[in-house]
């Protein structure tokens, strides 16, 4: 018997618009923005530099052994080329929420002046990211976020406008900590101590000596707002601190394409009009923000980016005003 269109709407699942699902999101993102700034700023700040590396990083947890490349060309038509592999078979590569203990570990570099970081406390980082430290699943957590970056292996090559290399150097993150393990009986690397135990035995950690030398050149320090109003969107918040970084360090307007921008970030997913989608997000929620942040100004297009390097002078925190650092290498 043919079903009357009444009958048939209603067994239909419900149909709502595309723009209106991403318009929802992007309201709910910006709200959750604004009452974190609402409650007032912290005065916290993250110091960060050597965006590639840092927002390269996997956003889904990669078993693979297969080390994972990440590109970006400078204005000169050379190329910079970051690879991140695993230093042991039973570690998998840092991904997801593991970028906050990068930037946990980059900020307390440049904060202490040193690449002998101390570390005193575990619940350190949970305090800083607003992690419940009553928590043993964050303490797990944490743990392994850390070991995982300390078993990250990164390599930076500097490449010709020919594609062929010039100049290569070891940059990892950590260069020492000591962090007893063993590896049970199918394989799985499991640690002897909590990171609270490894830090009462040693409470100094060797930061990559190399990486500390690029940190201290152009720290950019970072509202920790920022980070935690992305909260679980690693996509958005790399883009996000990338905006907010190129902004902040360029000296000049420069272009970016997107087939450029896909060899920088992680590139898992293969929707074109996501990245166009997730950088808008991103610089909404940007612009969103009181002054100075919302004065960053970028132009998205179907082509990719265009960045205005904001003024010199301009300070998101009282004595850090943005200097007149030099020309970047990968401005166009």
């Amino acid at each position: 018997m043919k079903k009357s269109p009444q009958s048939d709407q209603e067994v239909l699942p419900g149909i709502r618009s595309y723009q209106k699902e991403r318009d929802l999101a992007v309201s709910r993102q910006v709200d959750r923005v604004m009452e974190i700034w609402k409650a007032g700023l912290s005065g916290d700040r993250l110091y960060t530099a050597v965006m590639m590396v840092i927002c390269g990083l996997p956003v889904r947890d990669t078993r693979s052994m297969e080390p994972v490349v990440r590109k970006a060309q400078l204005g000169d038509k050379s190329w910079i080329r970051v690879t991140y592999s695993r230093k042991s078979d039973q570690v998998p590569l840092p991904y997801g929420a593991d970028r906050t203990m990068v930037y946990f570990l980059t900020n307390k570099a440049v904060l202490q002046q040193s690449h002998i970081l101390q570390w005193e406390h575990a619940n350190e980082y949970m305090h800083l990211f607003g992690m419940d430290v009553d928590s043993g699943k964050n303490y797990r957590d944490v743990q392994e976020r850390f070991f995982r970056v300390a078993y990250m292996r990164i390599m930076v090559e500097y490449l010709d406008q020919e594609n062929q290399v010039v100049e290569t150097w070891d940059c990892p993150l950590i260069d020492h900590s000591r962090m007893p393990a063993r590896v049970d009986g199918e394989g799985n690397w499991k640690p002897r101590y909590s990171v609270s135990k490894m830090l009462d035995i040693d409470q100094t950690i060797s930061f990559g000596y190399r990486f500390f030398s690029e940190l201290k050149k152009t720290p950019v320090p970072i509202p920790l707002e920022l980070i935690l109003a992305a909260d679980k969107k690693y996509r958005v918040m790399d883009y996000m601190l990338f905006l907010y970084w190129r902004c902040f360090a360029a000296s000049s307007q420069s272009f970016i394409p997107w087939r450029y921008l896909q060899l920088q970030f992680d590139a898992a997913d293969t929707n074109d009009r996501r990245w166009v989608q997730q950088f808008k997000l991103a610089y909404s929620i940007l612009k969103s923000l009181p002054d100075p942040t919302n004065q960053i100004r970028v132009e998205i297009s179907s082509a990719g980016l265009t960045i205005y390097p904001l003024p010199i002078g301009t300070a998101f925190f009282e004595g850090h005003g943005k200097l007149g650092y030099r020309k970047l290498k990968n401005e166009d």
